[in-house]
């Protein structure tokens, strides 16, 4: 065979083996640099949530560190005192003289339902409940016997927090009360004009008769939440499952029982995130 011709196509197959490698170099570089963009896109899009449901999560709870710390010592206080005291109330006390305790503690507060009825502009609600209210405390022996349910005028409940939550009054943030529970801005504002004018508690000279009064109502009430241990204890965040029960419920309470589908929809899935 002729060299020259032999060279030629020694020439070739090199020049074609190097476009070659240049070739599937280049579609290497490509689909690597397309990779490496792409997993950057994706972890600035991850990095964009995560800051987003950080900043959704201050915004709906922006003291939660501060809250968390006083709902522990509510928990403990709770296991140490008043749990041990409601499971001994409910079993020595007869149910019809725990009856009577909620009932006589209930009608102490029916001025502010009433006060609160007239605020909401609900005239025939705040009728109802002054009928309600004088028919107790005098032929209910003070409200120990809960006469008026019998004859057709079940019992409100109304409260300063739920009026200013009426007019318009933003709730402001989340707050978890020492030994109280959970409240907000709003509803602890609205505890001032009612135990100060409305709660008849206050009225009370004797201040042994006023403390034995809120004690006995708050061991009353811990007695009938004892059958919500369990669901409580079965949250896998008990902090925010209460958090979320408190906000709905104070929803229903100001809106008289009506909730807006967004918001049950974004309190289902408040609790469902627990258990990602």
């Amino acid at each position: 065979m002729n060299l020259p011709i032999i060279k030629k196509i020694e020439n070739l197959k090199s020049k074609l083996s190097l476009n070659l490698w240049i070739i599937l170099f280049s579609i290497l570089f490509s689909t690597i640099s397309s990779s490496f963009a792409q997993e950057s896109l994706v972890d600035t899009d991850l990095e964009t949530i995560s800051v987003e449901i950080i900043d959704k999560q201050k915004n709906k709870d922006p003291i939660e560190k501060f809250n968390r710390k006083i709902h522990r010592f509510n928990h403990v206080v709770d296991k140490k005192v008043f749990k041990p005291i409601a499971k001994r109330y409910l079993k020595h006390v007869p149910e019809k003289v725990r009856r009577g305790v909620r009932n006589f503690v209930a009608n102490l507060r029916e001025p502010t339902t009433i006060v609160n009825d007239l605020l909401q502009g609900k005239p025939d609600q705040a009728a109802q409940d002054t009928l309600r209210f004088v028919i107790n405390s005098t032929f209910g022996l003070a409200g120990i016997f809960d006469v008026a349910s019998h004859l057709q005028l079940p019992r409100n409940r109304e409260d300063f927090g739920q009026t200013f939550g009426k007019w318009g009054v933003p709730s402001g943030p989340y707050l978890v009360l020492p030994f109280l529970g959970p409240s907000n801005l709003r509803d602890l504002s609205g505890l001032v004009p009612q135990y100060a004018y409305t709660d008849l508690s206050s009225s009370i000279n004797s201040g042994g008769l006023v403390l034995g009064t809120r004690i006995a109502g708050i061991v009353d009430t811990r007695a009938r939440l004892l059958p919500l241990d369990d669901v409580l204890e079965s949250q896998l965040d008990p902090y925010v499952f209460i958090r979320e029960s408190y906000k709905q419920t104070r929803i229903r309470d100001i809106n008289d029982g009506q909730v807006e589908e967004e918001e049950e929809d974004e309190f289902l899935n408040e609790i469902l995130e627990q258990g990602d």
